[in-house]
């Protein structure tokens, strides 16, 4: 079993956002109901955690065998791939998926249908992303659909998992956790954009995806626009009582996390791309960090 090739194809990394939502989740619970199921709660993670691992190694892989030679291929070669590596980290995959079909079997057991309804959506979105005569990633919708998948369906399962058996899940707590994972959507929605201009960049086919169709320039100027909303979106979310006031902080943390992207924005290419990584996550992490400590506040104040 090749782990490093395995890590590598399934960027491990990138699952730090699936905590984050669940935090986000957590503190939501406990700022509006004072509970969670954290049974439930945690084994929703883990199986998301898991098969975003999956869906990363699978969309790797698909864009390592249909790319041509390029930067891409060259990254992926330090890896050590070669087609018995391959073979190996293929078959990890496959017994590493009976763990969250056995989790999510069991979660639709005790809380409804309604989590494998949302574990199918999730998954095919995945699959299709890179899969198929016409993969989502080749698509004008295809950003805008993956930063949703990936910051809208998570948290609604978790939501659900954490609530359902409490009675007290309902429409507008649903809605509630879809706008407060707005700044995450557009800081995801504009790491998309960023890593498909460096494989424009790098002459890779998008066929007609959005950068493709609007070209560097436009996309560049997205790329921004995109951020400036996942900035502006705390602020406002906090004066309207959306989200506690303590997350105004995180204005403070707003000019040292632009000033990741001038790299970026300068030359936009692979080896500049891992500043717009970093900053999404610090932005997650400072954001869902200010988010627990208001609902660490609220349960005090209820407490006393």
């Amino acid at each position: 079993m090749d782990w490093k090739l395995f890590r590598g194809f399934s960027d491990v990394k990138s699952t730090l956002l699936d905590l984050c939502l669940m935090i986000l989740v957590i503190s939501y619970a406990f700022t509006k109901f004072m509970t969670f199921d954290f049974v439930n709660g945690i084994l929703g993670l883990l199986a998301v955690v898991i098969f975003h691992m999956i869906l990363n190694f699978h969309n790797n892989y698909n864009v390592y065998r249909s790319s041509k030679p390029s930067i891409v291929h060259k990254q992926i070669n330090a890896l050590g791939v070669n087609r018995e590596a391959l073979l190996h980290a293929r078959r990890m995959v496959y017994i590493l998926a009976f763990i969250p079909l056995v989790i999510t079997a069991y979660l639709v057991y005790s809380t409804g249908w309604f989590t494998l309804i949302v574990a199918i959506l999730g998954i095919v979105l995945g699959l299709i992303y890179t899969s198929g005569p016409k993969p989502l990633n080749q698509t004008v919708a295809g950003e805008v659909l993956m930063a949703i998948a990936t910051t809208v369906i998570v948290p609604v399962a978790f939501i659900y998992l954490g609530l359902a058996s409490s009675g007290k899940l309902d429409s507008s707590s649903i809605i509630d956790v879809i706008v407060i994972c707005l700044p995450n959507t557009f800081a995801v929605f504009s790491v998309i954009i960023a890593s498909n201009v460096t494989q424009l960049e790098e002459g890779s086919e998008l066929s007609d995806s959005l950068v493709e169709r609007i070209g560097k320039h436009n996309s560049l100027s997205l790329f921004k626009a995109s951020w400036a909303c996942a900035f502006l979106l705390v602020p406002i979310m906090a004066i309207m009582q959306v989200v506690p006031y303590v997350t105004l902080i995180l204005v403070l943390f707003y000019p040292g996390l632009w000033d990741k992207f001038r790299p970026f924005l300068k030359a936009p290419t692979s080896q500049n791309l891992d500043t717009v990584f970093k900053a999404t996550t610090r932005l997650s992490v400072y954001y869902v960090g200010l988010l627990m400590v208001g609902a660490l506040i609220s349960i005090v104040l209820k407490l006393i």
